[in-house]
């Protein structure tokens, strides 16, 4: 207990006394703290206030930096998904827990279906570790597909789904035989995509890595031979990190970690069911939680797509006056001897019942179909075409609902 109260008194200490870090200050005495706490209890420490990404937005990065800015080797923004995306500044990049584990385990090709920011750091780290490493555009996986067999690739890393279109893909067996390690991060993996990544890649053993950027380290990993393999069970990286379950939120705490914004007591946005000690028959002996999604989520990421909730709830209002202010999205995931798909329910109250029902959902269906932007660079008439979406279907409700208790429902505005 010493250990981690000691780590928790250095990390806050650091804070306070760097010349750089009159931000924390500012945000301590915004909640009626004015001195530097003694942090010699639990109690102590839960005292500080919690840091949120609205929170870090009212400061420039420059005057959140509690290094000298030469020493920044990184700089990363996060996803956004809850609240304006901040800009962070590491010092260090520690993502090599998981290149190690794929090492150790016999991996030495690896293609990384990712097109996020911070993926370059992942690939320094595994070149560390002794992992030859490819990135692939994920928005252009059919020319990525030679790849596997000219690299003799036996790794791949990204999104469950986008593992498992990728995987699709792959007409030869051969190619898919010689895949022997696959990485999920990014989203959850669903235990019908887990059986499905099972039928694509047979030979396959499933690492999972939970991170966020702004950590600069890895927060979670699972590997293959945890007991449990649901999708949000993560043992933590006991590497510097502290977490707290507050309300249902995970809050994370660096602990003596060399970084340029040190987080104490960060809400990371995640959901999570249960916090508490573990003992695995990986070896694992500490802590684990279980991840149950996101709070305050507006988009979905499924197979590197991101679908907004906003830019549906955007082309319902083009109708003006037609539909009372609610809409709710339903997204199903279907998943039949391997092959993925994936339907989009928009739910919406037409103010006039006696309005053409079906004249409605069609002309409400076509506009999504035209006009919804799945990210930058794909349409949803795109992944349609491709038979991943299906053409998206229009419920229309008599009145606005009180209440839901449907899982897959995804308020967009109420």
């Amino acid at each position: 207990m010493m250990t981690w109260i000691a780590a928790l008194q250095a990390i806050v200490t650091f804070a306070y006394e760097t010349a750089h870090s009159e931000w924390y200050r500012q945000v301590c005495a915004d909640h009626g703290i004015m001195e530097c706490p003694k942090i010699s209890s639990l109690e102590d420490f839960e005292m500080l206030p919690v840091l949120d990404r609205a929170t870090l937005n009212r400061f420039a990065p420059f005057k959140r930096l509690s290094s000298e800015v030469t020493l920044v080797d990184d700089i990363r923004s996060t996803s956004g998904t809850s609240g304006q995306a901040p800009l962070f500044y590491l010092r260090t990049t520690t993502y090599r827990h998981m290149a190690q584990q794929l090492v150790q385990a016999g991996a030495r090709r690896k293609i990384y279906l990712w097109g996020y920011q911070h993926v370059i750091t992942h690939v320094e780290n595994d070149r560390l570790a002794g992992l030859q490493t490819v990135i692939c555009d994920p928005q252009q996986l059919m020319h990525h597909l030679p790849l596997v067999a000219a690299m003799k690739a036996d790794t791949l890393a990204g999104t469950p789904s986008l593992l498992l279109l990728f995987g699709q893909m792959l007409d030869r067996l051969e190619d898919r035989l010689q895949i022997r390690f696959l990485e999920l991060t990014g989203e959850p993996a669903r235990a019908q995509t887990l059986q499905a990544l099972k039928q694509v890649f047979p030979l396959a053993k499933v690492f999972h890595h939970y991170a966020m950027g702004e950590m600069g380290q890895e927060t979670g990993t699972r590997g293959p031979n945890c007991e449990c393999q649901n999708s949000g069970y993560f043992h933590l990286n006991p590497t510097g990190i502290y977490v707290e379950n507050q309300d249902g939120e995970l809050l994370v705490t660096q602990l003596n970690v060399p970084t340029a914004f040190p987080l104490i007591r960060y809400k990371t946005g995640d959901r999570v069911d249960w916090l508490g000690p573990d003992r695995c028959s990986c070896g694992h002996d500490g802590i684990s939680f279980e991840l149950s999604g996101r709070a305050n989520v507006d988009f979905v990421r499924i197979a590197g797509v991101e679908l907004r909730y906003e830019e549906i709830s955007a082309i319902v209002a083009t109708f003006g006056d037609t539909f009372a202010p609610y809409t709710a999205v339903e997204v199903r995931e279907h998943i039949s001897g391997g092959k993925q798909q994936v339907s989009l329910n928009v739910i919406v109250v037409p103010r006039n019942q006696r309005d053409n029902s079906a004249y409605l959902q069609q002309q409400l269906s076509e506009a999504l179909f035209q006009k919804l932007r799945l990210s930058a660079t794909t349409r949803l008439c795109d992944m349609v075409k491709a038979g991943y979406f299906t053409r998206p279907r229009i419920t229309l409700l008599p009145e606005v609902p009180v209440a839901t208790k449907s899982p897959g429902i995804r308020f967009v505005e109420q």
